[in-house]
């Protein structure tokens, strides 16, 4: 809808770096990192016509990771410059990242749960019983800048089934200047 706009998939903004998504507008000196994440849980259903197979992936403390590191990362991105922000999106139909447990006891992953209703800052790191095969190359602690305030929403129902609600969990990081 917008000739000028770059989109750029799979980029390597920096070496050693992946970004999912990058949409530009260089003659407007405006750049959006856009970070995208598909947890799923097993389901296999069809939609308009057309076969889903999606695969449990579970490992919700990893995964949980992952998006407190792809938040790390575009908060990096939004702070390098005039003009740019950044985007995570999320879609999930494992009611078991938006939803709390229900056992109220600490674990080694609490740093990393991306549930309904948590507040995402500061400092993100792994319990000190952690597994070092839960922990393998995603050792390092993620420090936040801002404060991320978690909210899923409905995003589709496809079925009967727990798992055929799906949820997108929606964040936006401004850069310096942009309140976009």
């Amino acid at each position: 809808m917008d000739a000028n706009l770059q989109v750029r998939l799979e980029t390597h903004p920096e070496p050693n770096v992946r970004l999912d998504l990058m949409l530009s507008r260089p003659d407007l000196g405006r750049h959006t990192a856009v970070e995208l994440k598909y947890l799923t849980a097993g389901w296999n259903g069809h939609v308009d016509g057309e076969s889903f197979a999606l695969k449990n992936h579970g490992a919700q403390d990893i995964r949980g990771y992952d998006v407190v590191k792809d938040i790390g990362r575009l908060e990096r991105f939004a702070a390098a410059g005039s003009g740019w922000n950044g985007v995570f999106l999320a879609i999930s139909n494992d009611p078991s990242f938006w939803r709390p447990v229900s056992h109220g006891r600490a674990t080694n992953a609490d740093a990393f749960r991306i549930y309904d209703g948590v507040t995402l800052a500061g400092v993100r790191a792994w319990g000190p019983h952690t597994g070092v095969g839960t922990m393998k190359g995603r050792e390092a602690p993620i420090e936040l800048v801002g404060t991320h305030g978690l909210r899923w929403r409905d995003y589709a129902r496809v079925g009967d089934s727990p798992r055929s609600t799906f949820r997108a969990l929606v964040i936006e990081i401004a850069g310096p200047g942009r309140e976009d």
